[in-house]
Formats: structure tokens, sequence, C-alpha cells
């Protein structure tokens, strides 16, 4: 089996440190099971990050199943970067270079 690096941009932890300081403003245990999940969707795309297919610009997405978020991640030879984790109709493609 292949090993991948994981490696998370700074945009992307700013995006996770977001979300859970929102849901953590209304409920302590649904913030918790927001990262969670988020942390447990990061594992399994550095496990396996050819699942999902690429865009056009190489970029991959896995959705989280009980939030409205998607990670979005690209893979370069063996490295995995999570880009963004991105509000599925709160700016969904702002990470996007223009």
């Amino acid at each position: 089996m292949s090993e991948y690096r994981l490696q998370i941009a700074s945009l992307a932890e700013s995006d996770l440190q977001d979300a859970f300081l929102w849901y953590q403003e209304r409920n302590g245990l649904i913030a918790d099971a927001f990262r969670e999940e988020a942390f447990d969707v990061i594992e399994r795309i550095g496990k396996a990050p050819l699942g999902m297919p690429a865009d056009e610009e190489g970029n991959r997405r896995r959705v989280l199943r009980r939030f409205p978020y998607s990670v979005v991640y690209e893979l370069v030879e063996d490295t995995v970067t999570i880009l963004a984790v991105t509000h599925h109709r709160r700016r969904p493609n702002y990470w996007h270079k223009a």
C-alpha cells in the first residue's frame, strides 16, 4: 500500500477553526461532533486520496455526512494537501484562485 504525506494548508486550518467556533457558540456537543467528523474525513483522505475523482483543476472533494461542509484537497505525487473546508452555501468556492 502506498504511503501518503498529509498536510493541512493554513487556509483549511482557519476554516476548521472558524466552523468549530461557530458551532461552539451554539452548542458544544455539536461543535465536538463537527470536529470529530472533519478530522475523521481528513484521516480517511490521507489513507485513500484517490477515492474521489479530481475536477478539471486536479482538486478532489469529500463531503461530511452530518454537516454542510466539504473537505477540498489535492494530491501531488505522494503528498495530500487539504486546501479548504468549505461550507456548501457560504462562499463554497472562495478558495479558488482567480
